[in-house]
């Protein structure tokens, strides 16, 4: 295996110029990293990152934490964040903890014990203590993507979803819906919590608050969201439109619906917070808010490598910032005007 001294040999040069060459260490003319590029390639040389880490006291590599990545928006979100990091030179690992807390954690020690240089988080835990849990476990630059987490002292990526919220609202309303039910998620989860607020908010506001019994909370599941729907849709005044927070929900719905023989927009309009992949394989196509992925993902690497350049031991010399990005509206077949 060739050792740095060969490349020293073969270019011509100290080993210190070729250590200062790799390592960005020191001041090297552009004929002589030329020089040493070549003779790398020429003897094969490959350096070990682990020592270099060691000597750097840093790595260039970055851990992504997530609670599972076959849904799409992990899987997406994965994809985007390790192209980006990869053009600004870091390496990215990833961690799938099946939505366990527990798992989480065990996931972050990993990522201390192989010194990675910052986290990309999207979170898999609730409750007031949980903030104070990650500022525990984590020794390093984080980033928190698409939950807020109060209190957590990282910087955050999420959709402006008081935003999202307004653009369902106002379409329904433009429709003519007046009976509006939302299947909302786990309460605590800032996502959802967020998005139910923001849909009252904005009903309220224009005249037509939702009535408590329209609002089904704590159906984070496509069996609950089946079941909510069987429920509202056997009533003798059923909503005309149903807003649901994400994609597990929106299968659930689309299940209910049929297991009654019903559909969208035909006997309901259906409208998604969560746009993933809704342009294709759903009967019908789901009118949905579109989040830019790759944008999300680029403002992540982008926060969590201005940590890591700013130095420090994990980060925090400077309050955490929170950036919203704006989704958009899509309208699709799955809503109707009522009646």
């Amino acid at each position: 295996m060739a050792t740095i001294k060969d490349v020293a040999k073969a270019a011509g040069v100290s080993v210190t110029t070729v250590s200062a060459t790799i390592n960005d260490s020191a001041p090297v003319s552009a004929h002589l990293r030329a020089r040493v590029n070549a003779a790398i390639a020429a003897v094969g040389y490959v350096p070990n990152p682990v020592a270099r880490n060691l000597r750097l006291g840093r790595s260039r590599q970055i851990g992504l934490l997530v609670p599972d990545i076959a849904a799409p928006y992990a899987a997406g979100f994965a994809r985007s964040m390790q192209m980006t990091l990869s053009d600004k030179g870091y390496a990215m690992f990833l961690a799938s903890n099946g939505g366990d807390p527990a798992r989480e954690l065990t996931d972050i020690a990993r990522m201390n014990d192989h010194q990675a240089a910052g986290l990309a988080l999207l979170p898999a835990g609730l409750g007031a203590r949980y903030a104070e849990t990650l500022a525990a476990a984590i020794k390093c630059p984080t980033v928190i993507i698409d939950r807020v987490i109060g209190g957590a002292p990282f910087d955050c990526v999420a959709d402006d979803n008081a935003l999202g919220a307004r653009l369902i609202a106002r379409h329904l309303l433009k429709l003519g819906h007046r009976d509006i039910a939302v299947i909302a998620g786990r309460t605590g989860n800032s996502v959802s919590d967020e998005r139910l607020e923001g849909i009252r908010a904005t009903l309220a506001e224009a005249g037509h608050p939702i009535p408590e019994n329209l609002i089904c909370r704590d159906h984070p599941r496509e069996d609950q969201a089946l079941r909510a729907t069987q429920d509202l849709m056997s009533r003798r005044e059923p909503p005309t439109a149903i807003v649901t927070i994400d994609t597990v929900q929106t299968r659930g719905v689309l299940q209910g619906l049929k297991s009654m023989g019903l559909k969208a927009p035909d006997d309901v309009s259906l409208i998604s917070f969560d746009g993933l992949h809704f342009s294709a394989g759903f009967d019908p196509e789901i009118t949905s808010l579109d989040q830019d992925i790759s944008a999300i993902a680029e403002a992540a690497a982008e926060m969590l490598i201005g940590r890591l350049e700013a130095g420090g031991a994990a980060g925090r010399e400077t309050p955490p910032r929170l950036l919203r990005l704006p989704p958009r509206l899509i309208v699709r077949a799955s809503c109707r005007r009522p009646g």
